[in-house]
């Protein structure tokens, strides 16, 4: 009995020791699964990082910014006030302006006196000319007569001999080229020279022309501005010719005198200066 009941305590002992050891290795396995846990543990620390106050912090600061908004907005609001105010007005002054866009209309007109003062005498024939009507001023048969058209040139210092030579050749043309719609010519002739006298006084005149007409009508025709303006009633082969020649030319000098016949008509001279005189309507 004694040695039965030594065997029995002796397997209590192993057996309690058994359950020992496998309550150790429990334990031992346990932190295993407390290892889960112990992640699921981390989980929650970094959903304490994530919120990080300091991210929310600078949302404290965020008040400081609509502090500073409402700065800027108060010297911003007023500033936008006036300049949308100004736009505004300036927007309806252009308008006016357009609308007094018309002034280069004045500029234009303003351009009409950058021509050549007219003379007495221009204004004298032109009178003439609204008396009697451009038909009758220009016509062939308005006061008959030899009329000599003196025309004298001073060429641009630059001119060379080729441009000079051909100025004289178109003018010397216009014997030939100077005719009316009909046909019928206009000038008698056309003389030419250069100023070759020593006396001194020919003012820097260069080239001399003379041209013959059988009457005032003609010369009138041919002549055109600025007595006559109206192309219809003007020589459009001598128009074309001054618009050639206008660029090689300093100074010209016009004189013209009726050639004195055996039945001189009772004309008036024309006149220059202050004393000029309208010349009497003639038949």
């Amino acid at each position: 009995m004694k040695v039965r009941d030594i065997r029995a305590g002796q397997a209590a002992i192993i057996a309690a020791g058994c359950l020992f050891m496998a309550g150790t290795a429990w334990a031992d396995d346990a932190p295993a699964t407390p290892a889960p846990d112990a992640a699921v543990a981390p989980v929650p620390a970094p959903t304490a990082p994530v919120p990080p106050a300091p991210a929310q912090v600078p949302a404290s600061t965020a008040p400081v910014v609509p502090a500073q908004a409402p700065a800027s907005a108060a010297p911003v609001a007023p500033a936008q006030a006036p300049a949308s105010a100004a736009p505004a007005a300036p927007v309806s002054v252009p308008a006016p302006a357009a609308a007094a866009a018309p002034v280069p209309a004045p500029a234009s007109a303003a351009a009409a006196p950058a021509e050549p003062p007219v003379s007495d005498a221009t204004r004298a024939e032109r009178l003439m000319a609204s008396q009697v009507g451009l038909l009758r001023f220009t016509s062939a048969g308005f006061h008959r007569g030899l009329v000599r058209h003196i025309v004298l040139f001073r060429f641009l210092p630059t001119i060379t001999d080729d441009q000079r030579a051909e100025v004289v050749r178109r003018f010397l043309a216009l014997a030939r080229t100077s005719r009316r719609e009909d046909g019928s010519p206009v000038v008698v002739s056309i003389e030419t020279g250069a100023q070759i006298s020593g006396e001194g006084v020919d003012e820097g005149l260069q080239q001399a022309f003379v041209v013959t007409f059988r009457s005032e009508g003609d010369r009138n025709y041919y002549v055109g501005r600025p007595v006559v303006t109206d192309p219809a009633y003007f020589d459009p082969a001598h128009e074309a010719f001054k618009k050639f020649a206008a660029p090689y030319i300093v100074t010209t000098l016009v004189f013209d005198y009726a050639v004195a016949s055996a039945h001189p008509q009772n004309r008036a001279p024309v006149q220059t200066g202050h004393a000029a005189q309208v010349p009497q309507q003639q038949g």
